[in-house]
């Protein structure tokens, strides 16, 4: 089974987590990111239903004009109750590392977190020391520097996604990374099946 961990657009291959903004038929993440402060306040309704699989895509983005100190508040806030929900959370983040950093290392969390979309790859080390688990996605067809580094995330701690890419499914992310492994596809479809199942806990697969 494919496993989509992040994505704005259903496509009908394998498991997907749909990122919501209402309550969904299927499985799908929900949060309030740091662009859309302004427009939607989190709704605990939506985050308690049975398909909520995961709290995101929250986080910190310091592209755009809303103050990061307020963006740490709703952040924060969304986070914690992640941790009451028992729920792992998806985490955007741009030119803000050092304060995810910081927030981690002061809420210690018992639920994971997930770095989705991610190209950083000058942080990896940084990011794997710190207990983030690693999602991966359409950009590792053309961006050779995530190719570069993609046999450096550990297998257990790697994920895929589409995310708001409408040019590229999620197949064919799975075939280039398990190309850039130099591993089968199926053995890479067991790789994230698991991981999944560690991470959340809440939805079953067979």
């Amino acid at each position: 089974m494919f496993i989509n961990l992040h994505t704005h657009h259903k496509q009908e291959i394998g498991l997907e987590i749909v990122q919501a903004k209402e309550v969904l038929s299927y499985p799908y993440s929900y949060g309030v990111g740091p662009f859309e402060i302004d427009m939607y306040l989190f709704d605990e309704k939506i985050a308690i239903e049975k398909n909520c699989i995961s709290i995101g895509e929250i986080g910190l983005d310091k592209n755009i004009q809303l103050n990061i100190s307020e963006q740490i508040i709703i952040f924060k806030k969304q986070l914690l109750f992640a941790e009451k929900l028992n729920l792992p959370v998806i985490i955007h983040c741009v030119k803000a590392y050092n304060e995810l950093i910081e927030i981690k290392r002061s809420l210690n969390p018992i639920q994971p977190w997930i770095i989705h979309g991610f190209r950083k790859t000058n942080l990896l080390n940084t990011l794997l020391k710190e207990d983030f688990y690693i999602s991966v996605g359409s950009a590792i067809i053309h961006d050779r520097k995530l190719q570069a580094s993609i046999k450096t995330i550990p297998n257990n701690r790697l994920f895929l996604e589409t995310d708001n890419d409408l040019n590229h499914n999620i197949e064919e992310v799975y075939q280039k990374v398990a190309f850039l492994k130099e591993i089968s596809l199926l053995a890479l479809k067991t790789i994230i099946s698991n991981n999944f199942k560690t991470v959340f806990k809440k939805w079953e697969i067979g």
